[in-house]
């Protein structure tokens, strides 16, 4: 077994102490996916270890600004007995991303004004200090200073490739014709309708497998018939999805019963999968079948036991309809489930397996979802959002679509279907307000929408009223208030799309 030591910044910055056990080393290379870790927390170290001694990089939430935690990465590090200083390391993996990233993006086209490249000289300098004045106590406030200003950096250089981006795209082809869309399970009414239809290009719904299904063949028609009309009525493209979900809370009582027996489970998943697009197929086309099977949330099926129920699901629309649209969801695309060691598939690979079956996919919908543990992931800042789309378009697999979740409040939330975050969340309790959601949102929106490899975009769930994963996520509020977030979707649909 392999493992580093890093020496921990004296005082711990606020907040820091209790996601040092989140932390975990990843391979290096062009994966992000981590690699089973054993964390070990002593005094003044942390002590990360796993099964081989290669060299890698180690990940872990971190206290950034004014913005909660946020996921930062050492370059990558060989395994030697001396310990690494932890904010050191963090500082040069963060700058080097900055630096590799402006290089990249410069040499296609983007421009940086002077003062962008000033403070990145700056940064520089400072980081100079850093290293060459250690054990000197300026030289970890150095450190953190690199740390928190190329975190800044990052955020404005992904801001301005993003702009130029759609500036570049609307000169070239006009408005995009990327789909936006909110999910819904209860149709929108009178005020809330228009705006619904205002801020969105598509509509998307999505009921729980347990509420339409809630007894063996028994059926709730009349809520996804609601559902469906007022998303038609819209005039827009109509999708609908996740049909079967593992997360918790979505799967029916009767069905939970049979926790593990694979066979079972694929024969009651399949019946309602083809009854469902036996019944609707004429009025929807586009379908996300299943959504997080690569993120083992229930049912205890083994990794590879949820591919072939995936690869099943996905063959069994298609007979019934060969030229349906079939989407497959992905949770946790940065793989941060593959830091214990009862999962081994990374997300990548698990939409790789399922395309190189042979079955006709049309997308991989990527969440990026804060808030609600199990299903969120470790949060990251937009630089490593934009690396980590990219980085799925270079695979072998067909577009990509993205569905984004961030809490507005961390009240309790009698809807969700899952419990808060916590460590590794959505941040710290100061993040989850409305104008965190509405900063957030747009700029992920923003982001996703400029990509020409994106062809859709789905916030996860419209209000809080309807049952969901991501706490306090929705657009609307549990009242029917709309959230800061919608006018800001209302006003990039306005900018950017058909």
């Amino acid at each position: 077994m392999g493992s580093m030591t890093f020496l921990l910044p004296t005082p711990l910055p606020a907040g820091a102490g209790p996601l040092l056990p989140r932390a975990c080393l990843s391979a290096g290379g062009l994966d992000p996916s981590p690699v089973p870790t054993r964390v070990r927390v002593e005094p003044g170290r942390l002590v990360a270890a796993r099964g081989s001694g290669d060299s890698g990089f180690l990940q872990l939430p971190w206290p950034v600004g004014r913005g909660g935690h946020l996921t930062a990465c050492t370059a990558t590090l060989r395994e030697r007995d001396e310990p690494y200083d932890l904010l050191l390391e963090l500082a040069r993996g963060k700058l080097n991303q900055v630096r590799n990233q402006t290089a990249e993006w410069r040499e296609i086209g983007l421009q940086t004004p002077p003062d962008y490249s000033a403070e990145l000289a700056e940064v520089h300098r400072l980081f100079g200090v850093a290293v060459l004045d250690r054990p000197a106590p300026h030289a970890a406030a150095a450190a953190a200073g690199v740390l928190d200003r190329s975190f800044r950096l990052a955020d404005r250089l992904v801001r301005l490739y993003t702009g130029q981006m759609f500036a570049t795209r609307l000169a070239e082809g006009g408005r995009l014709p990327t789909d936006l869309s909110a999910r819904y399970s209860s149709p929108p009414t009178g005020v809330a309708a228009a705006e619904y239809r205002q801020a969105f290009t598509a509509a998307r719904v999505g009921l729980r497998w347990r509420d339409v299904e809630p007894a063996e063949s028994r059926y709730n028609w009349p809520a996804v018939d609601a559902a469906l009309a007022a998303a038609r009525a819209t005039g827009r493209p109509v999708a609908f999805g996740p049909v079967i979900d593992l997360a918790p809370g979505t799967v029916p009582d009767w069905v939970a019963e049979f926790d593990g027996d694979l066979p079972t489970l694929a024969a009651f998943m399949c019946d309602y999968l083809e009854t469902l697009l036996g019944r609707y197929k004429g009025e929807v086309r586009r379908w996300v079948v299943c959504g997080g099977f690569n993120h083992a949330d229930g049912l205890g099926l083994r990794d590879d036991d949820r591919l072939r129920l995936a690869a099943r699901l996905v063959e069994a629309a298609l007979q019934l309809d060969p030229d349906l649209d079939v989407v497959v969801g992905v949770a946790q695309p940065w793989g941060d489930y593959l830091a214990g060691d009862d999962q081994s598939i990374p997300p990548g690979v698990f939409a790789e397996d399922l395309v190189r079956t042979g079955l006709r996919i049309a997308a991989v919908e990527v969440e990026l979802r804060t808030g609600s543990r199990p299903r969120a992931g470790l949060p990251r800042d937009l630089l490593d959002t934009s690396r980590l789309l990219d980085g799925y378009a270079r695979l072998d697999l067909p577009p990509v679509e993205v569905l984004l979740a961030h809490p507005a409040a961390g009240d309790p939330d009698p809807a969700a279907a899952a419990p808060r975050g916590g460590p590794g969340g959505a941040g710290s309790p100061d993040v989850q307000t409305p104008r965190w959601q509405a900063d957030w949102g747009e700029a992920s929106a923003a982001l996703a929408l400029c990509k020409p490899g994106v062809r859709a975009v789905t916030w996860d769930h419209w209000s809080d009223a309807d049952p969901h994963l991501t706490p306090s996520g929705g657009l609307l509020d549990a009242a029917g208030r709309p959230r800061p977030l919608l006018g800001r979707l209302q006003a990039l649909r306005a900018a950017y799309l058909r």
